[in-house]
């Protein structure tokens, strides 16, 4: 459509007006009030506002791990990181394990943001990418390119230590975007203009239509996830799990401490986190009232027994993106997907839940296409997402940069310099954003759970226990960061191999077992080509929901690594020489 390079253009104007006017400073911009604006902006970033509607839309309940992850992570913020950090004089999260451990921790907390904020720039990658290629209708892999080349621009135009009032701006744009028209939809159908209250009359109306899709044969027992039945894609484990490394992780995250380290005092820094909560709450808990009414309306589309050949535009519009399957095949068009329907099993002419993928990506994009909302809010939301992502991605960035630079004295101070280096980093996650390792509410999650694991420990130490020393925080690091790191890739990428070195203390059950054997059989003996391309696809999905450890999926891989970091730091400062603070 027409009008969908304009919205682009008008998100790419909004990140770079934003980026060029955050060089001046304004009066009052030290306000608590408008530093947790900037904060929860930098927080609840991209892949947090498209993600987590989606993964309530995927997982039902179990989704709602991500809204109290990120609200426990501003209360550990406001309770015990934040009024310390201006107390101790320094400029990012390097810099204050320098001053409080020395050099080898400071070294080795270089490595924790660098490789915790890579993981986040691919994450803001990710959703630029798939804006850029749903205004511009180009795949996805030229959509992140084009959000490469942006972020550079804008990272370009902003000015080092540029001033917080841009991000406050940017948070009110979000909400502007994402809220409004929850509130309009919440108010006509339920007469209550709260969505966060109201969509509690939608959960109903899902339940009451997965019953009759159910009934009606088209809906699979199997594939069916009742929308309010907890612990059915995470274990209890799993799911406190994902809730505690988003909490350390939020309380850790090198770009958020960094406002906190330049608050002029700790009352300042304390009502900042306050109000950082506060505004991002109202925002992160409309996510599942959104994820509702999309999930209502695909669900009374699926029961009206709509024809494959009459499936609504938004399908073969994120089909071609690679966002939406039917039958197993990319939804390029009614044509492919009949075929593709035909030569099932139990073919069907109509559509059925079980035959349709969504990407959880797409689901926060596509909400205004899929229940009707008109164009013009989707065309706000994704210029609001394409400038959050654009502009909160120098947040990671600086942090990367900054670690090199000022922690680990690997980058001279020049502009070009620095513009080289962030040139390097923005084009290797670039590729990675490409390749897209996972979804991008994973990858932000992994984000968190690495700076939980590398950074928690010796920083709360740090800061509440004079006896934490450095020997002690540099072992905490090299046990925990390792540990996560390691479970991380291995079960995702490598979860062949893994899950046959760690077999016996996976969760998989006999049959689980039996079928990993069967499938790695087949793949063994299936003729080189694409039958046996297909037979390692099939096997390695199967070894990545097995991969595991007692049960522990990688994004709760917390739960492993900070009981490890914690002991570690405890015992070492223990049982080695006294160091007294600075």
């Amino acid at each position: 459509m027409a009008f969908e390079p304009v919205f682009f253009a008008l998100g790419l104007g909004t990140a770079a007006g934003l980026a060029f006017l955050s060089r001046r400073k304004i009066a009052g911009e030290s306000s608590s009030s408008l530093r947790g604006l900037a904060l929860a902006a930098d927080s609840v970033s991209a892949p947090f506002l498209l993600g987590i509607a989606g993964a309530v839309f995927t997982w039902g309940y179990d989704g709602l791990a991500f809204v109290l992850g990120l609200g426990g992570g501003y209360l550990l913020l406001q309770l015990l990181v934040a009024p310390l950090l201006p107390l101790a004089r320094a400029g990012s999260v390097p810099d204050y394990f320098g001053k409080r451990y020395g050099r080898t921790p400071r070294m080795l907390a270089c490595l924790a943001v660098v490789l915790s904020m890579a993981a986040l720039l691919v994450a803001q990658l990710m959703a630029a990418g798939l804006v850029a290629a749903r205004l511009l209708e180009v795949n996805h892999g030229i959509g992140v390119a084009i959000a490469a080349v942006a972020l550079l621009a804008c990272f370009a135009l902003r000015s080092r230590g540029s001033t917080i009032w841009a991000s406050g701006i940017l948070f009110l744009v979000m909400f502007v975007a994402f809220l409004p028209p929850l509130v309009q939809v919440s108010t006509a159908k339920y007469g209550v203009p709260v969505p966060q209250l109201a969509y509690s009359n939608t959960v109903w109306q899902i339940q009451s239509l997965e019953e009759t899709l159910l009934e009606q044969d088209l809906a699979d027992p199997a594939v069916l996830k009742p929308l309010m039945r907890p612990f059915l894609s995470l274990s209890l484990l799993n799911f406190l799990g994902l809730v505690l490394g988003l909490a350390l992780g939020m309380a850790s995250l090198p770009n958020l401490l960094s406002r906190h380290f330049m608050a002029p005092t700790v009352r300042d820094a304390r009502w900042s986190a306050v109000f950082a909560l506060l505004f991002a709450t109202l925002l992160i808990t409309a996510a599942p009232a959104l994820a509702a009414y999309v999930k209502l309306a695909l669900l009374t589309l699926i029961g009206d027994r709509v024809a494959l050949a009459d499936l609504p535009a938004w399908m073969f519009t994120y089909g071609n993106l690679g966002f939406v399957e039917i039958c197993g095949q990319a939804a390029t068009d009614a044509a492919a997907v009949t075929k593709a329907c035909a030569e099932l099993p139990d073919a069907t002419t109509v559509l059925r839940l079980q035959d349709l993928a969504l990407d959880p990506d797409m689901i926060t994009l596509a909400a205004s296409e899929i229940t009707g909302l008109g164009e013009t809010w989707f065309g706000v939301l994704a210029a609001a997402a394409l400038g959050a992502a654009l502009v909160t991605a120098d947040g990671p960035l600086s942090a990367i940069l900054d670690a090199l630079e000022g922690g680990c004295d690997a980058l001279g101070g020049s502009r070009w310099e620095h513009l080289a280096m962030a040139a390097a980093a923005v084009a290797v996650a670039a590729v990675a954003a490409v390749a897209r390792p996972a979804d991008m509410l994973t990858m932000a999650t992994w984000a968190l759970t690495l700076a939980a694991a590398g950074l928690f420990p010796a920083l709360i130490a740090g800061l509440w226990w004079r006896r934490a020393n450095a020997a002690g925080a540099s072992a905490a690091i090299l046990a925990a960061l390792p540990v996560t790191l390691i479970y991380i890739v291995a079960t995702r990428f490598f979860a062949v191999g893994f899950f046959d070195a760690f077999s016996s203390l996976s969760s998989a059950g006999p049959m689980a077992s039996e079928t990993f054997g069967d499938l790695k059989q087949a793949w063994t003996v299936a003729a080189a080509g694409p039958a046996k391309d297909a037979a390692w696809l099939a096997l390695d999905a199967h070894a990545q929901s097995i991969a595991n450890l007692w049960g522990i999926k990688n994004l709760a891989a917390v739960v492993l690594a900070l009981p490890v970091g914690l002991v570690t730091l405890v015992l070492v400062s223990l049982l080695t020489a006294r160091r007294e603070p600075a």
